[in-house]
């Protein structure tokens, strides 16, 4: 799940992309689509308004990015490959 960041606050969000109600603490809450679903570091889930959230919150980028590391070594492998194929003939 991405994770933003609300300055200091860090929370991971997902878009919402129909209509659900989530049960807080403060009750019974909806969700509509282009609202975030976010989780707090409790574990705490609330919806939050689209335009409120992306103007308060930003994207933290990922330090390790799994396709990009799977697709470089891919590439490594492939080149070692023809490298091996290469020299046996």
């Amino acid at each position: 799940m991405p994770k933003y960041r609300r300055k200091p606050i860090v929370v991971e969000a997902v878009k919402i992309t129909r209509p659900m109600t989530i049960d807080t603490a403060e009750g019974s809450v909806v969700g509509n689509p282009g609202d975030y679903l976010i989780t707090d570091t409790n574990g705490d889930q609330y919806p939050c308004n689209g335009q409120e959230f992306e103007k308060s919150y930003e994207l933290i980028k990922s330090r390790f990015d799994v396709k990009v590391f799977i697709k470089k070594s891919l590439r490594k492998v492939k080149r070692k490959s023809k490298e091996i194929i290469y020299n046996q003939n």
